[in-house]
């Protein structure tokens, strides 16, 4: 796909002196728009996210769901982790830590054993005042006098300082300072803390503490080694202040190319970082052990990475199905069809899954040729999905509005933080899909409802940058994942547990895109489910308790990721089979993705249904699902004694049944 280079360089002036920057960066060429902004216009305009502005410079979008959310949109700021380096910013300081990785039985931490803090004299604030995907600057402020920026990126290992005025910053840390001309080092002995100055300011240390002499335009730069590291490798580097950050993506071959680049004030190189589920065969510069794992240094400003492309499946494959295993299907297709009930559920996420059930169940019913049924099924779908679609509030519950103040669209009736932007991709990847299988068969319902529905998918995964809502709010091209958290409340940073439900919600958008016809989208969705699979992969399936960092893990999965913290957990269970479902559902025929992890299936399942495999258990029956990839007869035996409570709502016997059917 080809892309032409734009830099866009907006100045919002605020009432009070503020100025934001909104830089905006490469979008492919002849990209059109497919959000309707007249359509906005008719939703019901409301400003219902409780979320805190006012560390966010005026003009900005509020940056939800971002890995630095947690410094953007909490009145009392938290601790981000760029990784390597974690920043936890207050009002008049900030303070830096390299961490290193302890773990228990059940958690991996990021311990910040090791700080420097660095105190801005007269600072009495901060304000955001330039992000993107990466990078992110907040500019400390005496009242409304703006006295230096600070910019973290992901995946480099400096944090910079810019003297906007005369400043000083005096630089603490409990370990002591070594000094050397231009720079400071507070060590302990698994990690080591630098800070460097550039452009004529001057440092002046003793034991417990160091003051920086900053002119305008001077910079102090920050960053983190091994403790027991005897050279110092990015201090070559350390001048060349990062500006800001790009990305660009493409097919090719049988694999999706992801490409950051970076900016400097200087146009001169920087260092970055790649994570495990990031490769580059060129020589690293060197490398850190992090939550994640190895996090690999690069001399460079522009890196590349690819990953395997995930193939996208419209509907399950049935076609080696025998009579009898077919007559079986209709049968339960026939019960379920018409015991369905659609209605009950007023919120986006349990609304959402009896939508995406039914249209599972209608997509079937097309698939073996059963019009009747169908039909009812049809009918079902079609006028709950039109109820919330249609832009009216007369409905009480069942409609969405446009958060003014985030620039996003949400359900009326909040469900799991949703009102705070908190798994919007996970809500509307089911209303996404659904409406994707009606389009399917109904072109006037397609013709009609297209706008709305590309509302919802803009709101989580718009391409363009330069509207009313913003450029893949959920995505984190970095990470590689999605990020669940709207304003990331949490000293632990953002967080994400369900990966499948934001796989699901990009596989939901790929179809959506083919079935209007936008390459742009199909492409960009392709992109992030293929990256997102791979991370999926590496960070919440494939544990390796035999290698760094997971010493004394003891577990197979793990279900929640955060910035800094790694849990065998999830917010609304402690059971086994919670853990692994969640990473399961709700299994759509993409879902065949899972059949990868074939030398651990058997190792997930046993450790969320016991030996004795007992499916009668909340998710039985994805796990069931799940373990039938390895062995098809599991799946035949089990679904039909699955008693009805064990079913989740976005599933039925029958698909359960043609999933273990369509199993080779």
């Amino acid at each position: 796909m080809k892309h032409i280079r734009l830099i866009i360089l907006f100045l919002v002036v605020s009432a009070t002196g503020s100025i934001a920057y909104l830089i905006f960066k490469s979008w492919p060429a002849s990209v059109q728009s497919f959000t309707d902004t007249a359509l906005i216009a008719t939703l019901p305009q409301k400003d219902a996210s409780g979320i805190d502005t006012s560390h966010l410079a005026d003009g900005l979008i509020p940056p939800t769901n971002k890995w630095f959310s947690g410094l953007a949109l909490q009145k009392i700021p938290k601790t981000v982790f760029s990784t390597p380096l974690a920043f936890t910013p207050s009002e008049s300081f900030f303070a830096i830590s390299l961490p290193t990785v302890t773990s228990s039985p059940n958690t991996l931490f990021a311990s910040r054993q090791l700080q420097m803090t660095a105190e801005i004299p007269g600072a009495t604030n901060y304000q955001v005042t330039r992000y993107d995907e990466l990078s992110v600057d907040l500019t400390y402020r005496n009242d409304t006098t703006p006295i230096g920026t600070v910019t973290i990126t992901a995946g480099s290992p400096y944090i910079y300082f810019h003297a906007i005025n005369n400043t000083k910053l005096v630089l603490k840390s409990g370990s002591g300072f070594t000094s050397q001309s231009q720079t400071v080092v507070t060590t302990t002995s698994t990690s080591k803390l630098v800070s460097a100055v550039f452009d004529g300011a001057t440092l002046d240390s003793s034991s417990d503490k160091t003051e920086a002499t900053l002119p305008s335009g001077s910079l102090a730069t920050f960053y983190g080694l091994p403790g027991t590291s005897s050279d110092d490798p990015l201090s070559r580097r350390a001048g060349n202040r990062v500006t800001g950050t790009d990305v660009s993506y493409q097919q090719s071959g049988n694999t999706y190319q992801t490409t950051i680049s970076l900016d400097t004030h200087n146009h001169q190189p920087s260092v970055f970082g790649l994570l495990p589920h990031q490769t580059l065969s060129d020589p690293t510069l060197f490398s850190l052990e992090t939550l994640y794992g190895k996090q690999r240094f690069y001399d460079m400003n522009k890196i590349s990475f690819s990953v395997p492309e995930t193939p996208v499946a419209t509907s399950l494959d049935l076609h080696r199905i025998d009579s009898a295993e077919k007559t079986l299907l209709i049968d339960t297709l026939r019960r379920d069809i018409n015991s369905t009930k659609l209605g009950d559920f007023t919120d986006t996420y349990f609304g959402g899954k009896a939508l995406y059930r039914s249209a599972q169940l209608f997509d079937l019913a097309k698939q073996l040729g059963e019009e009747n049924i169908a039909s009812s099924i049809q009918e079902k779908l079609y006028n709950e999905l039109t109820t919330w679609l249609a832009a009216s509030t007369a409905r009480a519950n069942k409609y969405f509005y446009y958060d003014t103040k985030v620039h996003g669209i949400v359900g009326e009736t909040a469900s799991f933080g949703s009102q705070e932007f908190n798994d919007h991709h996970f809500h509307y990847g089911y209303f996404i899909y659904a409406a994707a299988i009606l389009a399917k068969y109904d072109p006037d319902f397609k013709d009609e409802y297209t706008p709305m529905i590309n509302l919802l998918v803009a709101d989580v995964a718009n391409y363009r940058t330069d509207e009313q809502l913003p450029q893949r709010r959920i995505f984190d091209p970095y990470f590689g994942h999605s990020w669940a958290s709207g304003s990331a409340p949490f000293d632990d940073g953002n967080n994400q547990e369900s990966t499948s439900e934001a796989i699901h919600a990009w596989t939901a958008t790929v179809l959506w895109a083919q079935q209007t016809n936008n390459t742009e989208l199909a492409t960009q969705a392709k992109w992030m489910l293929s990256t997102e699979v791979h991370a999926a992969k590496e960070y919440w399936f494939s544990i390796d308790t035999r290698k760094a960092p997971y010493a004394n893990y003891n577990h197979s999965i793990i279900p929640l990721n955060w910035g800094g913290k790694r849990d065998y957990a999830t917010f609304f269970s402690a059971s086994p089979s919670a853990m692994l479902g969640i990473l399961l559902i709700p299994m759509n025929p993409t879902s065949v993705y899972l059949s990868a992890y074939d030398d651990r299936i058997q190792t997930h399942v046993s450790e969320a249904v016991g030996q004795t495999a007992n499916y009668n258990i909340q998710f039985g029956d994805y796990i069931l699902m799940y373990n039938s990839l390895k062995d098809k007869s599991i799946g035949i035996k089990n679904v039909s004694s699955l008693p009805d409570e064990f079913i989740d709502g976005a599933n039925s016997r029958s698909y359960m049944y043609a999933w273990v059917m369509s199993q080779g």
